[in-house]
């Protein structure tokens, strides 16, 4: 699938809010939402994916902004920027896809804004990635330089994210990842996973703790859940990564980065959206282990 520039739009992942699932929920069951919406534009060249800002779903999500799939692409062949469209939108636990597309022959506002280049302030393999201040579920302040001396992967997301591809599954990855070290050869002993929110308003550390719950997250585990009510960290991360999150004429956008760390505090590499793999992780995390 191409990704959009973010979103470089990498994959854009634009969403918000939604109430995260109480500690040991589950989310398996299909849900089907009916949605009202106006198409924004596709998603590079992809047929199965269309950027829709749609109403609000009642009891799942408000108004946003993102990416939809077809589960058939003929769906979304006729469809033009500023169509007015209604459709059923289907979510599992780690999936999602529309059917019954309608067009409703009404005509709405293009209101997505796609990313400005980063500039030369963006983050290069083999830059220190700079200290921050954050605290982790239990409130406690941490440093990112606490970590320096183990290999370290960081990601970023928002418990308010409802869409399985996305937030949730950064954090399903990542205890999959712990998961897959026990049993990998080579793998460091030491290492830190760390989930970092950006959404400084909402996600306290009260919060973090009972969404990681659902996800396996535990205390004792070497993952740790972080936030900030300091919006200008998440600014200066957003700039050096390409990190977006915020409301663009009434709704919520926002992409993924996820980077690994070397034990001296530099980047080995830097995944620009949510397509990033158990295994390429744990491999990037055991080849960062042998570069001390």
């Amino acid at each position: 699938m191409k990704k959009l520039p973010l979103v470089a739009l990498a994959l854009a992942l634009l969403l918000t809010s939604c109430s995260p699932p109480e500690p040991g929920e589950s989310s398996t069951a299909l849900q089907t939402f009916p949605v009202r919406g106006v198409v924004q534009q596709r998603m590079g060249d992809d047929p199965a994916m269309m950027i829709i800002d749609h109403e609000e779903i009642p009891g799942f999500m408000p108004r946003m902004i993102m990416p939809f799939r077809a589960l058939d692409p003929k769906e979304f062949e006729t469809l033009e920027p500023g169509m007015v469209v209604t459709f059923d939108y289907h979510v599992e636990e780690h999936e999602s896809w529309v059917t019954g597309v309608k067009i409703t022959g009404e005509k709405g506002a293009i209101t997505y804004e796609e990313d400005k280049p980063a500039g030369d302030k963006l983050i290069s393999t083999g830059d220190a990635f700079p200290d921050y201040a954050f605290r982790d579920e239990t409130g406690k302040e941490v440093h990112l330089a606490n970590y320096r001396g183990l290999p370290v992967a960081i990601t970023f997301v928002f418990s308010r994210c409802p869409v399985p591809e996305y937030c949730p599954r950064m954090m399903s990855h990542f205890a999959a990842v712990l998961e897959k070290l026990k049993t990998t050869p080579d793998a460091p002993a030491e290492f830190r996973l760390l989930t970092i929110s950006f959404d400084h308003e909402f996600d306290t550390p009260e919060v973090m703790r009972a969404w990681g719950a659902a996800f396996g997250h535990r205390e004792g585990l070497p993952w740790s859940l972080l936030s900030t009510p300091d919006k200008k960290v998440i600014d200066d991360i957003s700039t050096r990564t390409g990190l977006r999150f915020g409301t663009v004429n009434g709704t919520i956008q926002h992409n993924l980065r996820t980077l690994v760390l070397n034990p001296d505090g530099t980047l080995r590499r830097l995944f620009m959206d949510e397509n990033w793999t158990v295994d390429e992780m744990v491999a990037e995390l055991v080849a960062a282990g042998k570069s001390q």
